[in-house]
């Protein structure tokens, strides 16, 4: 269960435009929101590192062949039969540079 309060009125980005609006203990719960659902957010990320390599992957392909229909390459991007094989190698690699960094601080004096 997220500890954020799916009831909390604002949507994204409107906080900004209505912060002058707000009582100060609408504030600090605005505070106490943003700060858990940061907490959240990166509980979350950090229990799918694939989040990550799908953004990046899919990140450096739209750089690199610089599509000028961005939704539709997303839409190909994302539905490749072989993009599962291809995020689960990143992730492999990156435990092992991960466990390798791990070894390498620990030899450190």
């Amino acid at each position: 269960s997220s500890g954020i309060n799916a009831e909390w009125p604002l949507r994204p980005g409107i906080e900004k435009a209505n912060a002058i609006a707000l009582s100060e203990e609408q504030k600090a719960k605005l505070n106490k929101y943003k700060i858990q659902a940061r907490k959240d957010n990166e509980v979350f990320l950090r229990q799918h590192p694939e989040v990550s390599c799908l953004i990046s992957d899919f990140l450096h392909e739209v750089l690199l062949k610089r599509p000028e229909q961005v939704v539709e390459f997303a839409s190909q991007h994302f539905t490749q039969p072989e993009i599962r094989t291809r995020i689960n190698s990143q992730i492999q690699e990156e435990k092992k540079l991960l466990r390798r960094e791990a070894r390498l601080t620990q030899a450190a004096p």
